[in-house]
């Protein structure tokens, strides 16, 4: 088969049928929400390979190369592109780290793909690196606006010259522009929006797990002239829902991975111990809203052993949770037994949150009870410990609150605590426990699930 490569999709020019049928069966997927599946199939796959058109995103192609081959066919390639610069072997990239050189150097060799790197790996600073020394048009896009002003700050610290932004109602466009994705969206029915798009010479998408939404997915794939197609992400491949595949499909497989222990050793992060404490709970609910409001929010021991959780963890701490009646409930209890804390959640002003991690920080607070909107995007060094309240089976949420205090503050923390509860006596509750601590596992830290009803209570040692 002839393949001739595009920057969003790639054309099968040329094909037997039985290479047209292998291509439109390995590039099929479960997908229940797929917005690609047409009623002639009706077994609920999408099929990325479009039998119209004879195309596919490009982002499969390394993968399409290596399976075709493996399955006998004989895959050619012919890619008529030219890269829209040439590398500038003078810029100054003196402030990476050899990991992130590392990571800089698959960037510079592929054109497209994946950078997996953990929270605290710098993954921004490997994103300006690229944007001084492929000096095109580039367009680094999230999902939130505080991680667009992070990294327009990132790239002026580097460089000394002004990041573009578009998001929270600026529209500024310049060589190196950070956007939100919610802002992109909503100007794809207008000129101005897709000329920046159309422009972008090199596309950069940050937390890149969440390309696979359908808005988001819509504005990636109006990046018809980005040669250069990054994504980053510390869990760029971790979705519940079968969608990373999105990922690939607009980007590329991972091109290079840092793993946690390459920067435990290295001083950058600290080793998180993870203690999950155990909790059993019976509920006769039948959905999984009605156990979560039971077991989670309204759950007098589980509450209590959250409460003791924070009491002992090392300060200062977060306390994650999902609901704002959680967040207040323990706020109380906190409260009640003297522990000094306060409770942020995502609909409070973005200085009244900062203003609380500052309190917390000076030691003005100990503990400070936070939503999802701490996930990412806030770094707190001198952070010591985070206390998981809110449950649930998202890999990608676990790692990330894991990943808040992992930084080391210069040097001076080496390790981290992270207590968690394991869940008893329900299926749902039981399924998302073991999920998380298998993420813990995979990513290689020590995971340690406790027996008995209190935390002093020794347990057996789950290590990867």
């Amino acid at each position: 088969m002839w393949i001739t490569v595009g920057n969003l999709n790639s054309l099968l020019s040329q094909a037997t049928e039985d290479e047209r049928s292998w291509l439109l069966e390995y590039l099929s997927f479960e997908d229940a929400r797929a917005r690609f599946r047409t009623r002639q199939y009706g077994d609920g796959r999408v099929r990325m390979f479009n039998l119209v058109s004879n195309t596919f995103p490009t982002g499969f192609l390394p993968l399409v190369k290596k399976a075709g081959a493996d399955a006998g066919f004989k895959v050619e390639v012919r890619d008529l592109r030219q890269p829209p610069c040439v590398v500038d072997a003078q810029a100054d990239i003196t402030w990476l780290r050899d990991y992130q050189l590392a990571c800089l150097q698959a960037v510079e060799t592929k054109a497209r793909g994946i950078l997996w790197v953990p929270t605290g790996g710098g993954k921004t600073e490997v994103a300006v690196a690229a944007a001084q020394r492929l000096p095109c048009r580039w367009l680094f896009v999230v999902h939130r606006a505080t991680l667009m002003h992070q990294a327009a700050e990132r790239y002026e610290l580097r460089t000394g010259e002004t990041a573009g932004r578009v998001g929270e109602g600026v529209w500024d466009v310049r060589r190196f522009t950070c956007a939100t994705f919610q802002t992109l969206y909503a100007r794809l029915a207008d000129p101005a929006g897709l000329q920046l798009l159309s422009e972008a010479e090199g596309l950069v998408i940050d937390e890149a797990h969440t390309l696979p939404a359908d808005t988001f997915w819509r504005v990636v794939m109006k990046t018809q002239n980005a040669y250069y197609r990054i994504g980053m992400s510390g869990t760029p491949l971790a979705r519940g829902d079968k969608r990373s595949v999105l990922t690939i499909a607009a980007l590329g497989p991972v091109i290079y991975r840092i793993k946690p222990e390459v920067l435990i050793q290295a001083g950058v992060l600290a080793r998180p111990k993870i203690r999950m404490l155990p909790v059993a709970q019976l509920s006769d609910k039948p959905t999984w809203q009605g156990v979560y409001g039971e077991c989670i929010v309204r759950s007098k021991p589980r509450n209590r052993l959250i409460v003791r959780a924070a009491q002992q963890a090392s300060k200062p701490c977060l306390v994650f949770v999902k609901e704002i009646k959680h967040g207040r409930l323990l706020l109380d209890a906190l409260r009640a037994v003297g522990v000094s804390c306060e409770f942020v959640w995502g609909s409070d002003p973005h200085e009244r949150r900062m203003a609380a991690v500052k309190r917390l920080e000076r030691g003005d607070i100990e503990v400070l009870v936070c939503s999802a909107i701490f996930n990412e995007g806030v770094d707190i060094p001198a952070l010591s410990s985070v206390v998981i309240a809110s449950g649930g089976k998202s890999v990608i949420a676990a790692l990330q609150r894991v990943g808040r205090g992992m930084r080391s503050d210069g040097g001076k923390k080496t390790e981290f605590e992270v207590w968690d509860v394991a869940d008893r006596g329900n299926k749902w509750l039981e399924r998302h426990t073991r999920d998380r601590v298998k993420a813990y596992c995979g990513e290689g830290y020590e995971t340690i699930v406790e027996v008995g009803a209190v935390p002093e209570s020794p347990g057996g040692y789950i290590k990867p």
